[in-house]
């Protein structure tokens, strides 16, 4: 609750200007270089902070879309259902770690989003391939098997933050 008195008295103060003496135009012009030089700044890092985001956002879109291994990748989930079966463990073709290359960027971009580094519309951008993946019944195979392989370990799974991600939209 503002003071009365308070304003009363600044009222009086600044409707008063004749009576000033120097130390009180010095102090006012130095509140109001303080206050202007405050929104500055504030405006410079409210335009910073926003340039840093489009930036971040760009460069999960790019990685995302235009990394051949992630592309091909998700290409694979998206038109061959039944890529996780008995031989996927022991295939040589890197196929197991570039399959882990996206899950992991997946569950990066969910923990971006859970702890609200990038915002919902922000977020809205990278929906399809995340709701695609986890909509994936190869990819729900394999998330479960990782899930419960971790759980014996008594650790995390990995790729926690695309499950939990998953679990609540209610696509696993």
């Amino acid at each position: 609750r503002v003071d009365m008195e308070f304003i009363k008295s600044l009222f009086a103060l600044i409707s008063n200007v004749e009576n000033w003496s120097v130390d009180d135009v010095l102090s006012a012009t130095s509140i109001v270089l303080v206050i202007v030089g405050g929104l500055f700044a504030y405006r410079q890092w409210k335009f910073a902070n926003t340039t840093r985001r489009t930036e971040l956002i760009n460069q999960i879109l790019e990685k995302l879309r235009f990394d051949k291994e992630l592309v091909t990748t998700t290409y694979l989930i998206d038109y061959e259902d039944d890529w996780y079966d008995g031989n996927f463990h022991d295939r040589e073709d890197d196929f197991e770690y570039q399959m882990d290359k996206l899950m992991s960027y997946l569950s990066y971009i969910c923990y971006l989003q859970k702890e609200r580094k990038i915002s919902a519309k922000e977020f809205c951008i990278l929906k399809y391939e995340i709701n695609r993946a986890c909509s994936s019944h190869a990819v729900q195979c394999y998330l479960w098997n990782l899930y419960h392989f971790s759980r014996q370990q008594g650790t995390q799974c990995s790729f926690q933050y695309l499950i939990d991600y998953g679990l609540k939209q209610k696509l696993i």
